[in-house]
């Protein structure tokens, strides 16, 4: 009897022995908890990390069995949100074009000028009106009078056109000779004008103010090679014709002296 139940005693303490080793072996390979109290497993065969939020016991479970994190080690960079372009420097302008300068071959410019020389000459002052942009800006009808008061004829006229860089747009070299009643030798002379057309598509002249781009274009025209070549030819032949006829020059400075 006391055999029987020492072996029943033995028995009880190598059962209880195995089920005390084997939880703590279980115990040994699943810890419950890490020492900062998050609670964290990994399930390899499904590939899901448990996440679990500090301020509650619920937990999210994300897939990552097919992102970066599934063939690398590194972080997987946060996607960098789409910049705005933001504005450069104004880039600098294409340098506008500059046309070549024709002899006449615009027949409705040369008789724009012919009917603006002969309304010049006439004194003519609402048709030179017409025929300008800023009617308050041409030459005041004294000063016309004066100038053409003593002009017997205006002749051999030739124009010099150049296509602007604006559409419908001209600079003009106009040249002329004017022959003064009782002087033999005529006086060379050169304007310049820019022409636009109106609404109507009327020829006109512009004699409103430029602004910085039309005006620097507009005056560095007479840098061109054949346009300076024309200038001082002109100028040239001006001087000539002072130089060799003592009544013109007399009369030019009598004209043009303050």
């Amino acid at each position: 009897m006391k055999q029987n139940m020492k072996k029943s005693i033995i028995m009880t303490i190598i059962y209880c022995m195995g089920i005390g080793g084997l939880t703590l072996f279980i115990g040994a390979l699943y810890p419950g908890k890490n020492v900062d109290g998050v609670a964290e497993a990994i399930n390899r065969e499904k590939e899901l990390v448990i996440v679990s939020d500090n301020s509650n016991n619920d937990r999210d479970y994300v897939d990552i069995s097919k992102s970066a994190l599934a063939s690398t080690t590194s972080a997987t960079p946060i996607p960098t949100p789409e910049a705005t372009a933001t504005p450069g420097p104004t880039p600098i302008p294409t340098p506008l074009p500059v046309y070549e300068l024709s002899v006449g071959g615009y027949p409705e410019i040369e008789q724009f000028f012919h009917d603006y020389y002969v309304a010049w000459n006439s004194c003519d002052y609402n048709l030179l009106k017409t025929k300008a942009t800023n009617p308050d800006n041409i030459t005041p009808l004294i000063d016309i009078e004066k100038e053409t008061q003593f002009i017997d004829d205006i002749r051999d006229n030739m124009y010099y056109i150049m296509k602007s860089y604006e559409d419908d747009t001209y600079i003009v070299y106009a040249y002329y000779e004017i022959k003064y009643v009782n002087i033999k030798t005529t006086l060379p002379r050169l304007d310049k004008f820019y022409l636009v057309k109106d609404e109507d598509g009327n020829l006109i002249i512009y004699n409103s103010e430029m602004d910085d781009i039309l005006k620097t274009y507009f005056d560095e025209r007479d840098n061109d090679d054949l346009v300076s070549w024309i200038i001082e030819g002109t100028n040239d032949k001006a001087n000539t014709a002072l130089k060799n006829d003592e009544n013109l020059r007399v009369y030019v400075e009598a004209l043009y002296r303050k």
